[in-house]
């Protein structure tokens, strides 16, 4: 049943008083269910915008529920056995919807309305509700229904804010509230059929998707069933099924009752994915099962496989939380034969390989180990599309530039401190634009660069040498929970440094970030008299810490020199570094004396450096005015 179906009924859902009160959070459940219904909103828009698209369901999960007796003219009522939790956030987001579509459709509200109330009369309050959750949280519940606003529900609330903190319920309402309204009025992020929609045809899109695509399976109990013994079966602790499982099972099962020979199939396409072995390295004893990060989670790198070649067969943005339902839509429209896609497959899978396990040293692989530590997969569907070009198709030289200029744009981007966000959308777009007759007379190369340089705006833009520059000089780019970004950076400068006169040495793979200036800097780094006044409400201090950050001021070492070099004064560093270190990025420290390190000092060294970063990251002129924005 579609969330419209569901609470169009004039019916009353009850949770048990033994059941848990609300605990869905917005990092694991309000950020992935706002992210699965923009992406039908989106899809609706897509499909009133290409006229006879098939519009498919999307499923939220399950609920059960145990009809309980009614007596007297009371509205129907179920007793809410499993997906309380799941009820609860969707009357939520429905009363947030509701209070937002306010503004722009009196009609689109009223359709929501009727979805989050029963039309009853009498002194029963809580059947004017559509859900009734467990005792300790009815009171932020009931004030969450009616508010009608952000404001006016914490004035509502103010007995139970402590310490500034709002109830778990009344933060879900202020998350869909806001995550709409951005929806409704932020046009950046969208595709093109997205942003040419107005506010009322969003709200009546997100409306649509609810009453035709965002499903829930409802078990409904019948009188002899023991609600228990169900809920512990349906909550049993097991081994789950991998997608890349179900989507096994589903191609293997598709050839059996085509009468074809499964066991030669499975040998010749499929097995590698059940046999190949990690490197020593791994996690995971098996290459395709080893864990990759994927957003906020890790994934088998199988399951990753088939997302990004589905983003690439679909050229669509996909919500790999589903993504066996995802293939099976796509699987049962798709003209191919099932040995002409287990081949395909194969054949894709090994490039898929070189790029979340890069070893190689050609320009390919040089890009595929930076995106690693820029933690960017987004861009993986463009370079399988690339890697499968014939010679004659996509030169050499040609597919270089392609790395190249994806790799300054999204490099440029991370230093300049740009948004990520909205990078599975600009991707898609590139994707559908190669794959497309946009310009019959532009080769692949220059399509890519073409796209790169029309971005506009923080979402889209490849950042100028100025924008870049800016960025260099006064970003902190370490982190100490993702130091690995930083280092990246600082092993490309190295290797950009080589001159056909340095030797071809490949620095350790487990080489460390430095701080020439120590973070524990106050016993031998005063500040100079000389220094200028900081800007925009800066003190020297905060200046300072987010210098230390930046590029001027780091370098790579080996862990023991790193541990070595300690806190002590500029002087004993760099002696320390002339030593013992060979990198071509330390080699401006072998002559002069370093008596003091301060903002200057980071700041020259940082043009120094920029100078190769623009020769490694060049960014090339664009065929009309480039507009930067500065971060």
């Amino acid at each position: 049943m579609t969330v419209h179906e569901i609470f169009e009924k004039e019916r009353l859902h009850v949770v048990p008083l033994f059941q848990r009160p609300y605990v869905w959070s917005q990092d694991d459940q309000w950020a992935p269910l706002w992210d699965d219904i923009e992406t039908q909103a989106q899809n609706c828009l897509e499909s009133f915008d290409r006229t006879g698209e098939i519009q498919t369901s999307h499923f939220l999960g399950a609920i059960v529920v145990d009809s309980a007796k009614v007596y007297g003219r009371g509205v129907a009522r179920a007793n809410v056995i499993d997906g309380q939790q799941r009820l609860t956030t969707l009357q939520i987001f429905l009363a947030a919807l509701r209070d937002v579509a306010e503004k722009y459709s009196e009609e689109d509200a009223e359709a929501v309305r009727v979805l989050t109330q029963n039309r009853v009369s009498g002194s029963d309050y809580e059947q004017r509700f559509k859900v009734w959750p467990t005792n300790s949280d009815r009171q932020a519940f009931a004030a969450v229904m009616t508010a009608g606003s952000p404001e006016a529900l914490r004035d509502l609330l103010d007995d139970q804010i402590t310490q500034g903190k709002l109830p778990q319920l009344a933060r879900a309402y202020e998350f869909f509230h806001r995550t709409i309204t951005s929806f409704l009025e932020n046009d950046e992020d969208s595709l093109p059929a997205v942003r040419e929609a107005d506010h009322a045809q969003r709200v009546y899109a997100i409306i649509h998707a609810l009453r035709t695509a965002v499903s829930l399976v409802v078990i409904q109990l019948e009188e002899n069933d023991d609600p228990q013994i169900i809920f512990e079966t349906l909550n049993a602790r097991g081994q789950p099924l991998m997608p890349s499982d179900l989507i096994r099972n589903t191609i293997f099962l598709e050839a059996s009752r085509r009468k074809l020979n499964g066991e030669d199939l499975y040998t010749r396409y499929w097995s590698h994915f059940d046999t190949t072995q990690s490197a020593a390295n791994d996690d995971h004893r098996l290459f395709w099962h080893a864990m990759e990060s994927q957003g906020r989670l890790y994934r088998p790198r199988i399951d990753l496989f088939f997302y990004h070649d589905l983003v690439l067969r679909t050229e669509r943005v996909l919500n790999i939380s589903h993504l066996f339902r995802t293939f099976r839509e796509w699987r049962s429209r798709a003209a191919l034969d099932t040995e002409t896609y287990l081949a395909s497959l194969e054949r894709r899978s090994k490039n898929f390989a070189q790029l979340v396990n890069p070893a190689g040293t050609d320009r390919l692989g040089v890009f595929a180990k930076r995106l690693k530590a820029l933690e960017t997969s987004t861009v993986y569907p463009i370079l399988l599309w690339m890697m499968e070009r014939s010679p004659s198709q996509l030169s050499e030289e040609s597919r270089d530039r392609i790395v190249s200029d994806l790799e300054s744009y999204l490099v440029r981007r991370f230093v300049g401190g740009y948004t990520p966000k909205n990078y599975n959308n600009f991707f898609i777009g590139l994707l559908r634009r190669l794959s497309s007759d946009h310009d019959t007379s532009l080769q692949p190369q220059d399509v890519v660069r073409e796209y790169l340089l029309e971005g506009e705006g923080p979402t889209n833009i490849w950042p100028s040498d100025s924008a870049f520059l800016h960025g260099w000089l006064n970003r902190p780019i370490y982190y100490k929970t993702k130091p690995f970004r930083a280092a990246m950076v600082l092993r490309a400068l190295n290797d950009g440094m080589r001159t056909s006169r340095s030797e071809a040495m490949t620095p350790p793979s487990d080489l460390t970030v430095e701080h020439l200036m120590p973070q524990k800097w106050e016993a031998h780094y005063p500040f100079s008299d000389e220094l200028p006044e900081p800007e925009n409400e800066e003190t020297l201090v905060n200046r300072r810490q987010r210098l230390c950050d930046t590029i001027g001021n780091l370098t790579l070492l080996t862990s023991s020199l790193n541990s070595s070099v300690g806190n002590a004064a500029i002087g004993k560093r760099v002696a320390k570094i002339r030593d013992d270190s060979d990198l071509r990025l330390n080699a401006h420290f072998r002559d002069g004396v370093f008596e003091q390190w301060d903002e200057r000092d980071i700041e020259q060294r940082g043009r120094r450096l920029f100078e190769v970063a623009t020769e490694i990251w060049p960014k090339p002129a664009a065929p009309v005015t480039d507009i930067d924005e500065q971060t």
